[in-house]
């Protein structure tokens, strides 16, 4: 009580927080955790807090909202998301990427390859797939030579109505596939937006169309 009164008083101490949140930690204060790591008026310091919270035990270690808030807060997703590997916790990491922050989803797969997860299991985590991340989140599958069913289905939610609202979406897609010259496992989802009907003369439509005719072409 002692300790939470200061750091109440004096939130923008850095060092006092760190060490409430330590004793918080050590008493299985998991409530007070959660509430102090979101409040943004409290200070601290942001890798201090996310290396002792992942290597936090018992109940601190169980419950991840507190690493989630300092995480979330301070862009380090992919600390967040090879804790959240480590304990066995990708449900937890799955609905932060869905519900909390979706632009989270590229460092996110990114982090979990590195880290040894498999493809078909990260795509479970950043699927639906956030469009503007799409681009990044593909290159990073096919660095770690995804294979290609894995890529149809990761691509497939990304239909015309997300091609009508980027003009560029199709273009920056293809070209992650053709810099890593991988392009025809795009096919599929380019098939598929082709049959769905191409507006004639858009940017997207003349990516789509010029990619089925360079695969067509070379493979």
């Amino acid at each position: 009580d002692y300790l939470r009164a200061r750091v109440a008083a004096a939130g923008d101490d850095a060092a006092l927080t760190f060490e409430y949140l330590g004793a918080c930690c050590a008493a299985g204060q998991v409530d007070e955790l959660e509430r102090v790591t979101r409040d943004r008026s409290i200070a601290y310091d942001a890798v201090q807090a996310c290396t002792l919270l992942r290597e936090a035990g018992g109940a601190a270690g169980k419950d991840p909202r507190p690493l989630i808030n300092v995480c979330d807060r301070h862009n380090l997703f992919g600390e967040l998301a090879t804790a959240l590997l480590a304990r066995r916790q990708l449900r937890h990491l799955m609905l932060y990427v869905r519900s909390v922050n979706r632009a989270a989803s590229a460092p996110v797969c990114a982090a979990l390859l590195e880290a040894g997860c498999e493809a078909a299991r990260v795509a479970e985590v950043v699927s639906p797939l956030h469009a503007p991340s799409a681009p990044a989140v593909l290159g990073s599958m096919l660095d770690a030579e995804c294979q290609a069913d894995v890529v149809a289905s990761l691509l497939e939610p990304l239909d015309g109505t997300h091609l009508a609202q980027d003009d560029s979406l199709a273009a920056s897609l293809i070209e992650a596939a053709v810099g890593r010259n991988k392009l025809p496992l795009l096919k599929p989802w380019l098939d598929a937006r082709k049959a769905e009907g191409l507006p004639p003369g858009a940017p997207n439509s003349e990516a789509i169309e010029g990619a089925i005719k360079q695969i067509k072409k070379w493979w």
